[in-house]
């Protein structure tokens, strides 16, 4: 029997909490605000204050902790890779620290590697918090409502709508494909156990089914938008009807006060 993956990017969890109570927009307005101050800022103290925060409303949401913790060790991987690139090949040219097997690390590498680690962390922690405490449905629709004011310069705001929703709510069907697909190649005798390096080459040879089965669920609801007459450039109505009010008005400028004075308090 097929398990449900346990990784939570791109699956809602219709749980009671103050994040899930409130209007998408009014969650999309500080993701937004932190994404870029975390472009703008160097400051260590600011990336791991916000990581803290991000993890703090991921627990306060449902999640328990070792269920974000199986979210999170396949994310540990990329961090593990995106810190041994810096580690390696960035800022070579500044202090050695100390050498592993004759490989010299550098000041500058260990600084890039924490750097743009806690980058990552920090946009995946997003990524899981929003689509955690928000259907792909109220994302897209607060997307659309954010952005129509767009639609007067011809951009198409209802298209963009929909290759998100499109985008959330592939991201889990693909990972039960890849686990229906996996599990197929473990009856048939395929050990995926081994080394870390084995397990990534074996894993390697999933990704061409999965990438196929992905083109053609594209191509099965390409047809069926087709059939059913869909046009993005039409006037469309929302299914739901969600009201921006006075809680979601108090969040967006606390989060957003509290934010920019994180900023300027870490500069």
């Amino acid at each position: 029997m097929l398990q449900r993956s346990s990784i939570f990017l791109g699956q809602y969890r219709p749980l009671d909490s103050f994040l899930h109570r409130l209007d998408a927009r009014a969650k999309l307005a500080p993701v937004v605000l932190v994404m870029i101050l975390a472009l703008l800022t160097e400051s260590y103290a600011f990336y791991a204050a916000t990581l803290g925060v991000l993890v703090a409303a991921l627990l306060a949401s449902g999640i328990g902790a070792a269920r974000l913790a199986s979210s999170f060790r396949p994310v540990l991987y990329m961090v593990a890779i995106t810190a041994l690139y810096h580690l390696i090949f960035s800022e070579r040219a500044s202090q050695s620290l100390f050498e592993i097997f004759g490989f010299a690390i550098t000041e500058g590498g260990a600084r890039m590697a924490v750097f743009f680690s806690l980058r990552l962390l920090i946009f995946v922690s997003i990524a899981f918090l929003v689509t955690l405490t928000s259907s792909p449905s109220d994302l897209a629709e607060a997307l659309t409502r954010l952005a129509r004011p767009l639609s007067a310069l011809k951009v198409p705001v209802n298209d963009l709508g929909l290759v998100l929703f499109m985008a959330i709510r592939f991201v889990p069907i693909l990972m039960e494909e890849f686990e229906a697909i996996r599990n197929a190649q473990v009856i048939r005798g395929v050990d995926f156990a081994g080394g870390f390096f084995a397990r990534i080459k074996k894993t390697g040879y999933l990704l061409v089914p999965v990438f196929m089965a992905a083109l053609n669920r594209a191509d099965d609801l390409a047809l069926a938008m087709e059939a059913r007459g869909y046009d993005g450039r039409k006037p469309r109505t929302f299914y739901t009807h969600t009201a921006f009010g006075t809680i979601e008005l108090y969040f967006v400028m606390t989060t957003t006060a509290a934010l920019l004075a994180l900023f300027w308090g870490t500069r």
